[in-house]
């Protein structure tokens, strides 16, 4: 076995994994996170999109956190688009990166593009 560990290898606890499985932990992980608490919100005040908004821009910290998270999800989305093209693939996908983006999180759609972006580079290698 060589010293060195490539790009897509991570050393953690004397076992090596790929950047791939980090990815996929990371969109289990960024999926269960903010539905458990949506889950809660929708729990205490019933299923109102309108009162989540309102919740969400309550105060100037609240709207830097979501304007922050809104801008960072389209910046993610405009990469997405590119990188599609670039890495030969069709950029119907990212129905599946703004579904995942909008409908759990940024913090599930961007490993979720990061994964099967990994997979495709994996596959040119």
């Amino acid at each position: 076995m060589s010293n060195t560990i490539s790009q897509n290898q991570v050393s953690a606890s004397g076992k090596l994994f790929s950047a791939k499985s980090l990815y996929l932990v990371l969109v289990i992980i960024g999926s269960i996170a903010p539905w458990s608490l949506l889950l809660k919100f929708f729990i205490q005040n019933g299923f109102s999109i309108e009162l989540l908004i309102e919740k969400g821009f309550a105060n100037f910290a609240a709207a830097a956190f979501a304007t922050d998270l809104l801008i960072s999800a389209l910046v993610f989305l405009c990469f997405t688009f590119f990188e599609l093209k670039r890495l030969g693939l069709s950029r119907s996908r990212l129905i599946i990166y703004i579904a995942a983006t909008f409908g759990v999180g940024l913090s599930c759609g961007l490993p979720l593009f990061l994964y099967f972006r990994e997979g495709v580079l994996e596959k040119k290698q």
